[in-house]
């Protein structure tokens, strides 16, 4: 087994966790069983610290992937999933907290910022689209964003401590 010195083995597990797919708890897990447990890892014994400089890479992971899917001009991309997507992956991520025993504040304050951003720019596009029949629309529908149910996006609104006053009247109009 080469040696590697541990900081330099902790940045490159960083990294695998920062930048992991949808669901960024499991490269935690994964990554954290490696370093600690698996015969073939470095068998570490992870201080607090250490444990929370991981942590912190699947919360960011968690903020990014759902910003970008309330993010109103990522909707062309096929990166893109629609707020359903986000409210998946941000519920995956309040719950990881929760397992985790760590604070959500500054995830929940960027995600309630972006969704409200989100909201606004939806009105402004909603509000000057074209109306006259057989216009073509060369951007994806609010339904293609708002893909999920008037419900659910109340649910997630109620969950991000925005109140009914912040959400626009016709909201129930975006989803499908």
């Amino acid at each position: 087994m080469i040696f590697r010195p541990r900081q330099e083995v902790l940045e490159d597990e960083w990294l695998i966790v920062r930048n992991s797919g949808e669901i960024p708890e499991i490269a935690f897990h994964s990554t954290y069983y490696y370093l600690t447990e698996d015969p073939d890892g470095p068998q570490l014994q992870l201080d607090r610290e250490e444990i929370q400089y991981l942590q912190e890479a699947a919360t960011a992971r968690y903020q990014e992937i759902i910003l970008r899917d309330l993010c109103f001009e990522n909707r062309e991309l096929t990166i893109y999933r629609g707020v359903q997507r986000a409210i998946f992956n941000w519920r995956r991520s309040v719950a990881f907290c929760e397992r985790q025993d760590i604070a959500c504040h500054d995830l929940r304050s960027t995600t309630k910022e972006a969704f409200l951003l989100l909201l606004k720019k939806a009105r402004r596009t909603n509000s000057t689209a074209p109306i006259s029949p057989g216009a073509i629309n060369t951007f994806p529908s609010l339904a293609f964003v708002f893909n999920c149910s008037s419900h659910d996006l109340t649910l997630f609104a109620q969950e991000l401590g925005i109140t009914k006053e912040q959400l626009p009247a016709d909201l129930s109009l975006f989803c499908n």
